[in-house]
């Protein structure tokens, strides 16, 4: 019985360090910087989006691992298509290593197209960046790449 507890309790100090050495090597380190002060802009930054009535659709709404053309729609208080610039910012919610920033094309007023490269499966974070009429709202979008078929 004495052998088996101390087995059992190796087997489990074995896991502990194990997991703790795979948590240290694949960690960036801090995810957020100031997390207080980042909250406070995202609540304001979501004021000032729903205040706008500025809407942005995307499609795809579901990329796929590699390279995808995204067509985002930006459209005024009214619906209307609204003349502006637009930045895409793409990142990987586990890692910085795959963050990457585009810029849009205009293809008609109020449409934009980009080339967006996904490498990986799984979550992305996109942060679409409208600047127009004198201000710049973003619009945050999270993605899921499937494999391509």
């Amino acid at each position: 019985m004495k052998q088996l507890l101390v087995l059992v309790t190796f087997i489990g100090m074995a896991a502990v360090i194990g997991a703790i050495v795979v948590g240290k090597s694949t960690f960036d380190g801090t995810v957020v910087d100031n997390p207080y002060e980042k909250g406070l802009v995202w609540d304001a930054e979501q004021k000032e989006r729903e205040s706008s009535g500025w809407r942005v659709d995307m499609q795809p709404p579901s990329p796929t691992v590699g390279r995808n053309e995204l067509h985002i729609h930006v459209r005024d208080g009214a619906g209307k298509p609204l003349a502006s610039e637009v930045m895409l910012t793409v990142s990987r919610p586990s890692s910085k290593r795959y963050d990457r920033q585009y810029t849009a094309l205009l293809t008609e007023k109020g449409s934009y197209a980009v080339q967006v490269d996904l490498p990986l499966y799984g979550y992305w974070d996109l942060v679409i960046r409208v600047t127009a009429q004198n201000k710049t709202i973003l619009f945050h979008r999270t993605v899921f790449a499937e494999q391509g078929t």
